[in-house]
């Protein structure tokens, strides 16, 4: 039902208009356009012969214009839809950000609004991609475990206080080695691309080419950037 309320609220604010829930409960949901006589209504509920929910009651017609003092794109929304798009492009500033919501989602959000939202995204975004190298070590025993014969290592920086920083990361599954040695032309190809994530760095690989003329990945490792000592 979460999800369905999103979706709710990403049609209204693309379509500028005011959302009112009729009735918000956990299992079913009545919400109609806040405009007075405006005929456009939903009705989604449990629907407990398929577990699943379901749209009963839908008239899609709007009779009202554009809302342009709408509240629905607030703080918390325009966040929710910058933190996906830093993930992809860490680069993007806030007039960039600005831009993307006016184009993506048809709305105009004033720059005071956009820079605060801006700023709790970054931090959002850093915070998660921050927190996966945390894990790596997990990963590392997960592979060890339910492939045994893979190699995995990561390399850290020690740091005098905290815990040490992330520098290198390098996988190679047993399947994918037993795999190249089986069936892949004894050939060995390197190549490289840059990481897109806020953290940067580069996507080294070893593939080989199989019987179909395709690649096929023996290894990979994550490195600071590509260079001889890499």
């Amino acid at each position: 039902m979460a999800m369905f309320k999103q979706a709710l609220k990403d049609y209204f604010v693309y379509e500028g208009k005011e959302l009112m829930y009729l009735k918000n409960e956990p299992k079913r949901i009545r919400a109609r356009c806040a405009e007075e006589g405006c005929p456009w209504l939903v009705f989604c509920s449990h629907n407990s012969q398929s577990l699943s929910f379901q749209i009963k009651t839908f008239i899609g017609e709007h009779n009202c214009g554009r809302n342009l003092s709408s509240n629905m794109a607030d703080r918390a929304w325009v966040t929710s839809k910058l933190v996906k798009r830093l993930v992809t492009q860490p680069l993007m500033t806030p007039k960039k950000a600005l831009e993307y919501m006016k184009q993506d989602y048809n709305v105009h959000i004033n720059y005071r609004m956009i820079y605060r939202a801006f700023k709790a995204a970054r931090e959002q975004a850093i915070g998660k991609e921050r927190e996966q190298y945390g894990k790596l070590h997990d990963y590392l025993n997960e592979i060890h475990r339910s492939n045994p014969g893979s190699t995995g290592m990561v390399d850290v920086i020690p740091q005098l206080e905290g815990r040490p920083l992330f520098n290198r990361l390098y996988i190679s599954l047993d399947a994918c080695k037993k795999g190249f040695k089986a069936g892949c032309r004894p050939l060995i190809g390197l190549d490289g691309c840059f990481l897109k994530g806020y953290f940067g760095g580069h996507l080294l690989s070893a593939v080989g080419q199989d019987a179909n003329n395709s690649f096929f990945v023996i290894a990979f490792a994550v490195v600071e950037a590509e260079n001889t000592d890499s």
